[in-house]
């Protein structure tokens, strides 16, 4: 692995989607997957990712809750919030939210430009 690659981690409950996406992200990032919001903040706690793109609805641990505990264990973290939904509920947490459908290039360039800041 490079170190100079950002290290995504992609929390994201439907199995398809979630390696269809890190599939995707692969090229460009080194990324660790999870299938819900408590062990993407463990997965977050072993691997210390520079981005979190994480769905909004998860179970047991939502995305803006997993922003949350995110952002108090380490403020320079981004988070990129991925939802259905028009308004979400505690989205201050997080540095962008995307609506669904996702558009996967503009979610790359997001995820770039988030992660050099993170790293800085």
């Amino acid at each position: 692995m490079d170190g100079d690659r950002i290290k995504v981690l992609l929390v994201e409950d439907d199995g398809d989607s979630r390696e269809l996406l890190a599939e995707l992200l692969e090229d460009d990032f080194d990324v660790t997957t999870a299938a819900d919001g408590v062990s993407g903040l463990r997965a977050f706690e072993e691997t210390h990712p520079d981005v979190v793109v994480t769905d909004e609805s998860l179970p047991g641990m939502n995305g803006t809750e997993l922003a949350q505990q995110v952002k108090e264990r380490e403020p320079k973290a981004r988070v990129v919030l991925v939802s259905g939904y028009a308004q979400v509920d505690g989205a201050g947490y997080c540095d962008v939210v995307m609506r669904k459908p996702i558009d996967v290039e503009g979610l790359s360039k997001m995820v770039c430009k988030l992660g050099e800041e993170a790293k800085h």
